[in-house]
């Protein structure tokens, strides 16, 4: 292990920063926590570009002078240097290394885009300012109730897997369920009509709880009153 300080760079806001939040406590590493603040397009800053990340994104990691971005990059390479429980990503077996993998590879431009994209349509963007176009918006919830169903039907093979690659959490599931929860903020529940992915997403949240609540708390808060989520304090300091 890299001796030194490990600081996370991160906002609650961003799914990806969300998931290495919670792995990071779950797992009991001891990191620093550096809040990026997106609203304010601190990312973007000369400074964090010249001194934390380069690509002016989040997340980040900072250990030393060894600075790492991209959460896909940064769970490897914390897997490698930390004791870490090998289910999260084992490193010594090449086959099951390969299928979360293989999930995190397709997340990006598939669950990932599907919820990304009708966020910032149907959330993000009249937020500032933009009058949100209803036939795009039909056609993106049309995309994401296909990328769920998907998701419920072939990935967890309709409940007969607990987990996306088997019988044990792994970062996969971490990450996947960090990026589904976004949807909630735009009044998309995504566990509708869809038993295996509530029960999957459940526990996930139970197995990696205090954290994924704690991780979570401003997307709960943002939910519409009609989205169930869990009553979790909120600090306004992230």
């Amino acid at each position: 292990m890299m001796g030194g300080s490990l600081k996370l760079y991160y906002d609650l806001m961003s799914q990806p920063s969300r998931a290495l939040y919670v792995f990071l406590s779950k797992n009991g590493i001891p990191f620093q926590r550096c809040p990026v603040a997106l609203r304010k397009f601190e990312q973007k800053s000369p400074e964090y570009i010249a001194n934390v990340n380069r690509f002016g994104k989040v997340p980040c990691v900072v250990n030393n002078d060894f600075r790492l971005a991209e959460s896909v990059a940064i769970v490897r390479y914390i897997c490698r240097e930390y004791a870490v429980p090998a289910h999260w990503y084992p490193t010594n077996n090449s086959l099951q290394q390969a299928r979360i993998d293989e999930y995190l590879s397709y997340q990006h431009l598939n669950i990932r885009a599907d919820v990304s994209l009708y966020f910032f349509c149907t959330w993000l963007n009249p937020l500032m300012g933009k009058e949100v176009d209803r036939e795009q918006a039909d056609r993106l919830r049309r995309r994401l109730d296909k990328g769920l169903n998907f998701f419920e039907q072939v990935l967890l093979e309709n409940g007969a897997k607990p987990f996306l690659t088997g019988d044990q959490l792994t970062y996969a599931d971490l990450s996947a369920a960090c990026e589904i929860e976004q949807a909630k903020i735009a009044g998309y529940n995504p566990c509708t009509e869809r038993p295996h992915l509530s029960a999957w997403m459940a526990a996930v949240r139970e197995q990696t709880n205090p954290f994924y609540d704690e991780a979570h708390k401003y997307v709960y808060r943002l939910a519409p009153e009609h989205i169930p989520t869990p009553t979790v304090p909120c600090d306004d300091d992230d």
